[in-house]
């Protein structure tokens, strides 16, 4: 039921839009799968348009409408991909309230990323892809800090005098070592994840 401060012609037209933004929404997500099949089969060449335009069944009148280019493309999916992350990373560390616990949960949860087999291929694809563009990379950037601000509430509850370089560390460190396995097409082993994990949590600056 609509109230009296809502506006009635902003609800008449969001109305009329919204079957339009849905239209939208599946286009994107149809796009951004696309270039995820495509990258992967193609590294390390990077990928055509026209390839990304046929598997995702669309028009490249389409793609222009929302993307600027190949780059800005690939720059979404990254930025997509990182928000799913979080998002697995969340619900991993909603299961205890230890603060420890969590912090190793976020840090044995991202080093998944190179274990599974698909979404490393994947990965490591835009990545090699990425890394040849000379553009800011503002979206995968912010993606990249909600990542990380995940690890300040529990660093702090464990007395880090120091959360923002404690959470920098550990994030450097775990995105190093899985970005090194991507490249490598390989996965950390069971024992360099619990070293990890014990580097990371041994190095906190946590008060005597």
């Amino acid at each position: 039921m609509s109230t009296a401060a809502e506006d009635p012609v902003e609800i008449a037209v969001d109305r009329a839009l919204k079957p339009l933004r849905d239209d939208a929404v599946r286009d994107v997500e149809a796009i951004l799968d696309a270039a995820l099949k495509v990258a992967e089969r193609s590294t390390p060449a990077a990928p055509r348009v026209a390839d990304i335009v046929s598997e995702a069944g669309t028009s490249n009148q389409a793609f222009y409408r929302y993307f600027t280019g190949k780059d800005d493309l690939m720059q979404a999916v990254m930025a997509r991909g990182l928000r799913r992350v979080r998002a697995y990373l969340e619900h991993l560390m909603s299961r205890t309230t230890e603060p420890q616990a969590q912090v190793e949960l976020w840090i044995r949860g991202l080093l998944t990323q190179a274990t599974n087999q698909t979404a490393a291929r994947q990965s490591a694809a835009v990545s090699e892809i990425l890394s040849g563009s000379h553009r800011p990379n503002t979206r995968t950037g912010e993606a990249a800090a909600a990542l990380l601000d995940l690890l300040q509430e529990p660093l702090l509850r464990m007395g880090s005098t120091q959360v923002e370089f404690d959470a920098l560390t550990i994030y450097e460190a775990t995105m190093g070592t899985m970005n090194r396995h991507l490249s490598l097409h390989t996965a950390p082993s069971p024992e360099e994840c619990d070293h990890l994990v014990a580097f990371c949590l041994h190095g906190l600056n946590l008060p005597e």
